[in-house]
C-alpha cells in the first residue's frame, strides 16, 4: 500500500509538472505552448513582389511601440493568414500596411486596414486605415454617365458620345447631394481613388483602362479633374491640360501619342458593347489604389484590391445618369485573435 501510494503521488507531481492539470495547451514534448497572435484577411489581391511589394500585419501597443507580425502571403481565394508568438505587452491595435519594394523595419504609410484590440480579438477594416477619421465609404456617391467632350469642337454634340466616361451628377436631385458633385470619402495620405472601365469583368482575360487618379476635397465633394485630364486616348495632344471639365474621366476616341493600347480594342471604343448573348461587355469600376501608383507609365495601370464600386455600363443613352453602386464585398476585411 505505502508503495503505491509513493507511486501515485510520484506520477501526480510529474502531471503537474508538465502541465497535466489543464493550465496551459500541451506541445508536441508535452509542455505547455506559448500563446499565438494570428491576423487572418480575406478579399485581397496578390502583390508583384519586385514592382508593389507585400502585405504585412503589425501589433502596437498602449506605449505606441509597434512590432512586426509578419508577411500574409495570399492564396488563389484572396485570404491570407500569419501567426506570430504573442508580443510581451499586450496589443492595443493590430493594422496591415501594403509595404513597398525594399521597405522594411517600420511600417509604411499605406495602412490597409486596422482595428482595436478587445479581449483577445481585432475586427480589421478599412475605416481608420484608408480612411480619415474612422469615417466608412461611402455607400451613395452619386452618378457617372456616357459622355465625349474631347471632340466637341470638331464634330459638334451628340458625337461619339459611347467613348468616354465621366464622373458627376447628371440629375442632382436623384442624389442625396442634390448638385453636380460625386461624394466620395476622404483618405489617408497613403491611398487615392482611380476610376476605369473593364471589358469583360470576371474573365481571366479582362481589360481594365484607367481614366485617372483623383481625390475628392475636404468635404468629400469630386470637384476636380483627375490626373489625366480628357484621357490619353482622347485624341487631344495636350490632354492632361486642355478641355473645362473639373471632374474625372476620359474619352477614349483616337491615339496620336501613340500610347500603349490592347491590340484586341478599336479606337474610338463603344463602352455600350456587347458580347454574343446580348450581354453588355464594359463595366465602370472606382477603386482605391497606392499613392505610389500615381504618374505610373500610361497602358501600365492595374487595379489593387480595394473594389469598392462597381456598376454594369449597360446601353442607356448619352446623358443618362448611371449609379454608382457600392459593394462591400470588393472591399477586403479580416480579424486577429489570440489562440
Amino acid at each position: 500500500m505505502i508503495g503505491n501510494r509513493i507511486a501515485r503521488g510520484a506520477l501526480l507531481a510529474a502531471l503537474v509538472a508538465c502541465g497535466g492539470d489543464g493550465s496551459g495547451a500541451s506541445g508536441p514534448g508535452g509542455g505547455s505552448s506559448a500563446p499565438s497572435l494570428v491576423v487572418s484577411v480575406h478579399g485581397l489581391v496578390p502583390l508583384d513582389p519586385v514592382s508593389q511589394g507585400h502585405y504585412e500585419a503589425w501589433a502596437t501597443d498602449a506605449a505606441g511601440r509597434t512590432v512586426s507580425l509578419g508577411t500574409l502571403e495570399v492564396t488563389g481565394a484572396g485570404t491570407a493568414t500569419v501567426r506570430a508568438g504573442f508580443p510581451a505587452a499586450s496589443p492595443a491595435s493590430i493594422f496591415v500596411t501594403v509595404q513597398r519594394p525594399g521597405a522594411a523595419g517600420a511600417p509604411s504609410e499605406q495602412r490597409l486596414l486596422q482595428g482595436s484590440w478587445r479581449n483577445g480579438r481585432a475586427t480589421l477594416a478599412v475605416e481608420g486605415a484608408l480612411t480619415r477619421g474612422d469615417l466608412p465609404l461611402k455607400q451613395v456617391p452619386g452618378q457617372f454617365t456616357m459622355f465625349s467632350p474631347s471632340d466637341n469642337h470638331l464634330n459638334g454634340y451628340p458625337s461619339f458620345e459611347e467613348c468616354g466616361v465621366w464622373l458627376f451628377n447628371m440629375q442632382p436631385r436623384q442624389t442625396p447631394q442634390n448638385d453636380q458633385w460625386v461624394r466620395l470619402t476622404s483618405l489617408t495620405p497613403g491611398w487615392t481613388y482611380e476610376g476605369w472601365m473593364v471589358r469583360d469583368i470576371d474573365a481571366p482575360d479582362a481589360i481594365w483602362l484607367s481614366y485617372g487618379k483623383f481625390l475628392p476635397d475636404a468635404g468629400g465633394a469630386v470637384s476636380s479633374r483627375d490626373d489625366t485630364g480628357w484621357g490619353p486616348f482622347s485624341g487631344v495632344e495636350d490632354f492632361q491640360t486642355a478641355g473645362e471639365e473639373e471632374f474625372p474621366g476620359d474619352d477614349w476616341f483616337s491615339n496620336p501619342l501613340g500610347f500603349p493600347f490592347p491590340s484586341v480594342l478599336t479606337l474610338p471604343l463603344d463602352l455600350r458593347e456587347k458580347d454574343a448573348t446580348g450581354a453588355s461587355r464594359w463595366t465602370h469600376v472606382i477603386t482605391i489604389e497606392p499613392i505610389t501608383d500615381k504618374g505610373e507609365p500610361i497602358g501600365s495601370e492595374r487595379p489593387f484590391a480595394i473594389r469598392p464600386y462597381r456598376d454594369g455600363f449597360g446601353d442607356s443613352a448619352p446623358g443618362t445618369p448611371r449609379t454608382i453602386t457600392f459593394r462591400p464585398q470588393g472591399v477586403p476585411g479580416g480579424e486577429g485573435s489570440r489562440q
